[in-house]
C-alpha cells in the first residue's frame, strides 16, 4: 500500500491530540489505521481503543478498512483476530473495537492511543469520558457542521489539527473522483479546476449541491442538512444588560435532564445552560438550581410531567407547566428563526444538540415537518420557555 499525501501530513502530527477533518475521499479513515497497525506491530503491549458512534456499522466501514490494510501488509492472521472487535499481535498488543452507543462501554478503559472514527456522531461528554485516559488520541470526521471537537479540543495547546480533501489521496479510485467534482458542477454548473480560486466561485445554482461541494470536495465545514435552526451564534457569556426572564426544565434520568436559562437582550434570546446531566432525580435538580440561586426565577417545564412538576415545586422551585398547545415546539422554532439568537460557550451539550438538531423525514424520506426527536432534550427545555413566554398569569394551569 503506497503512502498518500494523507499519511505523509498525518504522520507529522506530534501533539497528543490530533484532529483530522476532511471531505470524502481524502483517506484519513486508512492513514490513521496504517499509523496504528505500524505502532501495534512494531512496539510491544500497547493497548489501542478504536471507537466509533455504533459497532454495527463499524463492522463495515472501519473495521472492513483495517482488515484490508492488514492484508496488504501480509500479517493478517483470522485466529488473531478474536469475535471480530479485538486484534491481537504477536508481540503482545492489541486493537479493540468499540461502539458507543450502549452506556458506560467506554468507562475504565485505559490505554497508549485512542482513536474515535467519526467523532461529529459522537457526544462530548462520551468522549471525554474514554479519550481522558489515554496518550494519544487520533479523531476524524466529515465537517457536516461545526460541533464540539471545534469548540472544546481544537483549541487547545496540546492538539493539532489537519483538514484534507481527496486531493491528498493521489490513488482515490477516479470514479470517486468525479462524483465529488460533480457536486462542484451541480452547486455552480461550471466544471471545477484545480486553477479556480474560491474569490472566482460564481453564484451557486443549487445551496445543497454546493453545501456538498464545500463539506465532501473542501472539507470545510458545512450547514447541517436540513438543520432545524441556522442563524444562530456563540458568546463567552451572557451580555451584562441581558434580561433574565426565566428558564426551561426537560426531565430526564436514563437522558439527560436538561435545565436552560433564558436571557434577552435588544429582542434577541440568549441561552445558558445550567444542568445537563443523566441519572438525576427531582430532588437533584431542585438542589442544583437552589444552590444557584434560580429557584426564584420562572421556569417551564413539560406539561406532560405533572408530578414532577408537582415534586418541585414543593421543593421550593417556581416551576410551571408549558403552554400545551399542539405542536408547541415548531411554535417555538418558528419565533427563535425570525431572530438570531446565542449560546454561551460553556453550554456545550446546549450547542451539541443544536448542531444535530434536524427535521425528521417519515419511512419514505418526505418531510415530516417536525424536528428529529433525538438528542433533544436541551432544545425541548429551550423552547417549553419561548414557546410559553408571557403566558402564565400566576394561576397553576
Amino acid at each position: 500500500m503506497k503512502p498518500t499525501t494523507a499519511l505523509r501530513r498525518i504522520a507529522r502530527l506530534k501533539k497528543k491530540i490530533k484532529v483530522i477533518q476532511g471531505g470524502q475521499g481524502a483517506g484519513k479513515t486508512i492513514s490513521i489505521l496504517i499509523i496504528l497497525i505500524n505502532h501495534a506491530s512494531s512496539q510491544p503491549n500497547k493497548e489501542i481503543i478504536i471507537a466509533s458512534a455504533e459497532l454495527t456499522k463499524m463492522r463495515l466501514t472501519v473495521i472492513k478498512d483495517f482488515v484490508k490494510v492488514m492484508k496488504s501488509f501480509g500479517i493478517y492472521s483470522e485466529a488473531n483476530f478474536l469475535a471480530g472487535t479485538l486484534y491481537r499481535f504477536p508481540n503482545g498488543s492489541f486493537i479493540k473495537f468499540i461502539g458507543l452507543d450502549k452506556e458506560d462501554i467506554g468507562k475504565g478503559l485505559r490505554g497508549d492511543v485512542f482513536y474515535l472514527n467519526e467523532g461529529d456522531k459522537v457526544n462530548f461528554e462520551t468522549y471525554r469520558e474514554v479519550a481522558s485516559r489515554f496518550k494519544h488520541i487520533y479523531i476524524d470526521f466529515n465537517p457536516n457542521a461545526k460541533f464540539w471537537a471545534h469548540d472544546e479540543v481544537i483549541v487547545r495547546s496540546d492538539c493539532d489539527y489537519l483538514n484534507l480533501t481527496f486531493l491528498d489521496n493521489e490513488f482515490l479510485d477516479q470514479g470517486e473522483v468525479d462524483e465529488i467534482l460533480l457536486y462542484f458542477e451541480k452547486g455552480y454548473g461550471i466544471k471545477w479546476s484545480p486553477d479556480l480560486k474560491r474569490e472566482d466561485y460564481p453564484e451557486p445554482i443549487s445551496k445543497y449541491w454546493a453545501n456538498k461541494w464545500r463539506v465532501y470536495g473542501l472539507g470545510e465545514i458545512g450547514i447541517l442538512e436540513g438543520a432545524v435552526f441556522e442563524d444562530w451564534s456563540i458568546v463567552d457569556e451572557i451580555p451584562s444588560g441581558a434580561e433574565l426572564l426565566g428558564g426551561g426544565i426537560d426531565f430526564g434520568f436514563v437522558n439527560p435532564a436538561s435545565a436552560i436559562l433564558v436571557y434577552k437582550m435588544n429582542e434577541e434570546y440568549y441561552f445558558d445552560e445550567l444542568i445537563y446531566e443523566t441519572k438525576l432525580t427531582n430532588q437533584d435538580m431542585a438542589d442544583m438550581i437552589i444552590l444557584n440561586g434560580f429557584e426564584d426565577i420562572l421556569w417551564y417545564a413539560d406539561n406532560a410531567e405533572p408530578k414532577s412538576i408537582q415534586e418541585m415545586r414543593r421543593l421550593g422551585i417556581n416551576i410551571h407547566p408549558c403552554d400545551g398547545k399542539t405542536d408547541l415546539i415548531n411554535y417555538a422554532v418558528k419565533i427563535l428563526n425570525n431572530r438570531h439568537f446565542y449560546y454561551t460557550k460553556r453550554s456545550v451539550n446546549t450547542i451539541a444538540e443544536a448542531q444535530g438538531y434536524v427535521w425528521d423525514k417519515d419511512s419514505k424520506g418526505d418531510p415530516t415537518g417536525k424536528p428529529k426527536k433525538k438528542n433533544d432534550h436541551a432544545m425541548n427545555a429551550k423552547c417549553y420557555f419561548v414557546a410559553t413566554e408571557g403566558k402564565y398569569d400566576g394561576v397553576y394551569r
